[in-house]
């Protein structure tokens, strides 16, 4: 195994670890509370009366502001849209992540020839389960969405895997690194105490929470989705870098 395809699959993250601006999760209730202000102001009758000579004949006319209605739809769409494609790279990147990373601790165990190193990312590869796709689960959460309270499962599924599915693989490369770390010295250059330790959202509470905050708590969830894998990502760039520098100095 070349030390080239290491650095290449270390490059790699700046594609598949996608650090997400945390502001772009506020567009889309933005939007649709704006939309919805819009449409239910553009859909109110507007009376006009005319005036005939010196007589007042109450005609009565009744129209509804097409502008606003249009303008609200148009605001309700993207705000749509918008939620959805975050939803897509939240789930997207959570499997470009757990692929690259197999592959770089693969790429790694084999150039170090250890199969204590194997063995681990073997059970970390099974313990992280099958990727998701992320097209499938969106249509999957809109088709639910037309039978009662089974879009909200699907959801808060989706929101549940988004998390443990992190969890999980946070807390393998912890054994991963410690192994390595007793071949290589990366220990000594390297901060590993922020490694394993990924939010583990209780999934029950933080439902019982958005339910009863009438859906307001569901805001900071989805920041957690948001911000628990940036925060991640930043910290396997740190370390990524410094295990190629590592490996660059031992010999093999």
């Amino acid at each position: 195994m070349s030390l080239d395809v290491i650095e290449r699959l270390i490059r790699r993250s700046e594609e598949t670890d996608r650090i997400v601006p945390v502001a772009l999760m506020f567009a889309p209730p933005i939007l649709v509370f704006v939309g919805t202000l819009l449409m239910i102001a553009g859909s109110e009758k507007e009376s006009y009366y005319y005036r005939y000579d010196d007589l007042y004949y109450y005609t009565y006319y009744e129209e509804q502001n097409y502008a606003l209605l249009g303008l609200g739809f148009l605001l309700l769409t993207v705000g749509a849209i918008i939620g959805v494609y975050l939803l897509y790279v939240l789930i997207l990147r959570r499997n470009t992540h757990f692929e690259r990373t197999i592959m770089l601790y693969e790429s790694i165990s084999n150039y170090l020839h250890s199969s204590r190193l194997r063995d681990t990312v073997i059970r970390m590869k099974n313990e992280q389960g099958d990727e998701k796709n992320p097209v499938l689960w969106i249509v999957l959460y809109f088709i639910s969405n037309l039978i009662p309270l089974l879009g909200l499962i699907v959801a808060i599924y989706i929101f549940h895997f988004l998390n443990k599915d992190f969890v999980r693989h946070d807390r393998n490369e912890r054994i991963f690194l410690e192994q390595l770390s007793e071949i290589i010295p990366i220990s000594e250059t390297l901060n590993l105490s922020k490694i394993g330790k990924f939010p583990d959202r209780n999934t029950i509470v933080y439902f019982a929470l958005t339910v009863l905050t009438l859906g307001l708590f569901e805001i900071y969830w989805f920041y957690t989705l948001i911000n628990d894998p940036n925060e991640h990502f930043r910290e396997h760039r740190v370390i990524e870098a410094k295990i190629l520098e590592a490996l660059k100095n031992k010999k093999i």
